[in-house]
C-alpha cells in the first residue's frame, strides 16, 4: 500500500528563464535544464548547485533524450546533438530535419548501437542507425511517410519493436521497427496527441489530448482500456512511472496529475506552476518528479509516501524474521 503520493514534498524553486525541458541524471542526484539560455546546464538536486554544462555553437536547445551516458538534444536549427555526458564533449553533429522542427526519439539496442526516430512537419519519418564506437557514426536506414501530415510525437517501446506516432490529423499510428511497416492506428479522437508513452511493465501505451483527455490503450488491439477525467486543459506532456503504477500529465494551465494505472482514478493534483509545463521527469525509483515550464520555476517533489510504504514492508518483514526465528527456538 502507498500513501501520500506527492502530498508532503520539499520545493526548491529557481527564477531562470523560459524551462523548455527538464532531465534526472544519476539516478536522480543531478538534473540537466534546458532553457533559452542557448546551453544545457547541470545542476544538482539537492541544492540547485552549478556542475557543469553543455553547448554547441550558440544554438538553442529545444529537447533532450537521455540514456545511460549519452545525451542527445534537438537544436533550433534542426541539429540533432550528441555528447558524452561524463566528459561533456561533444560527440557527433548531424541534421535531422530538412523541412522545420519536428518530434524524436532515441533507442540504444546495447553499448555500440542504436537508432533514432524523427518525424518532421512535412510528415516524412526517418530512421537513423547510429554506432557509439572509437568514432560515434550515424547514416540513414530508411524513409517513410505519412501523406505530408504533420508528426507531433513519437514514442519507442521499451523493446524497441513497436514505434508510436502522433498525427495533426488526430490519429495515431503503430509501426514494426523491423521491418518500417505501419500495421494500424487507432484512437477517435477529439483533439490533437500531443503525447504519448509506453508502459515499461506491460503492452499499453498512454496519450495525452489536446481535449484534457489522458487515455490507456492496449497496443496490440488498439482498444482503450482506462480512461481519465480531470484535465481541462490541453494535456502536452504524460508519461508511466518506472514501475508503471502510475501515471503523471501535465497540461498547458501549469498542473500536474497523477493517476492510478489500475483504476484510473487522479491521486493528486499538483498547482505549482502558472504556465504550461511541457515537460517534467520521475527518477528511475520514482522518488522525485521535477518539473520546469515557461515562466522560468523549477520545482522539484519529493514522494514521502514512497518511503513510508518501503519503511512499512521493511519493518514488517523484520517482524517476520523474528517471529519465524522465535517459533523454531522455543516452540
Amino acid at each position: 500500500e502507498k500513501f501520500n503520493i506527492f502530498v508532503n514534498f520539499n520545493v526548491f524553486s529557481s527564477k531562470l528563464n523560459k524551462i523548455f525541458d527538464v532531465k534526472f541524471l544519476g539516478g536522480g542526484n543531478f538534473f540537466i535544464l534546458t532553457s533559452n539560455l542557448e546551453f544545457i546546464e547541470i545542476k544538482t538536486r539537492k541544492n540547485f548547485i552549478h556542475k557543469g554544462f553543455f553547448h554547441f555553437k550558440e544554438t538553442l536547445i529545444m529537447e533532450t533524450r537521455t540514456n545511460g551516458k549519452i545525451l542527445m538534444a534537438l537544436n533550433k536549427k534542426g541539429q540533432i546533438i550528441v555528447w558524452d555526458i561524463f566528459s561533456q564533449d561533444p560527440l557527433l553533429v548531424f541534421h535531422a530535419f530538412q523541412t522545420g522542427l519536428g518530434a524524436f526519439s532515441f533507442f540504444k539496442i546495447d553499448k555500440s548501437n542504436g537508432f533514432i526516430i524523427t518525424g518532421e512537419k512535412s510528415g516524412n519519418i526517418k530512421k537513423w542507425e547510429i554506432q557509439f564506437k572509437v568514432q560515434v557514426k550515424v547514416h540513414l536506414l530508411s524513409t517513410n511517410y505519412s501523406n505530408k501530415i504533420r508528426i507531433n510525437s513519437i514514442a519507442i517501446s521499451p523493446n524497441g519493436k513497436v514505434l508510436a506516432l502522433s498525427l495533426i490529423n488526430k490519429k495515431v499510428f503503430l509501426w514494426n521497427c523491423t521491418p518500417n511497416t505501419s500495421f494500424f492506428y487507432f484512437g477517435n479522437f477529439n483533439r490533437c496527441i500531443w503525447s504519448l508513452n509506453f508502459s515499461p511493465i506491460d503492452k499499453t501505451i498512454v496519450t495525452g489530448g489536446g481535449d484534457g483527455s489522458v487515455n490507456v490503450y492496449c497496443i496490440s488491439t488498439g482498444q482503450i482500456i482506462k480512461k481519465t477525467e480531470g484535465h481541462f486543459y490541453p494535456v502536452i506532456c504524460c508519461k508511466f512511472s518506472s514501475d508503471g503504477l502510475l501515471i503523471f500529465s501535465s497540461s498547458s494551465d501549469g498542473k500536474i496529475k497523477i493517476w492510478r494505472t489500475d483504476t484510473a482514478m487522479c491521486v493528486n493534483t499538483l498547482s505549482n506552476h502558472h504556465n504550461p509545463i511541457w515537460n517534467f521527469d520521475i527518477s528511475k525509483k520514482s522518488t522525485f518528479l521535477i518539473s520546469g515550464c515557461l515562466e522560468g520555476k523549477i520545482v522539484i517533489l519529493k514522494d514521502f509516501g514512497l518511503e513510508i510504504s518501503n519503511f512499512k514492508k521493511k519493518n514488517l518483514n523484520s517482524f517476520l524474521v523474528f517471529q519465524k526465528f522465535f517459533s523454531k527456538r522455543f516452540f
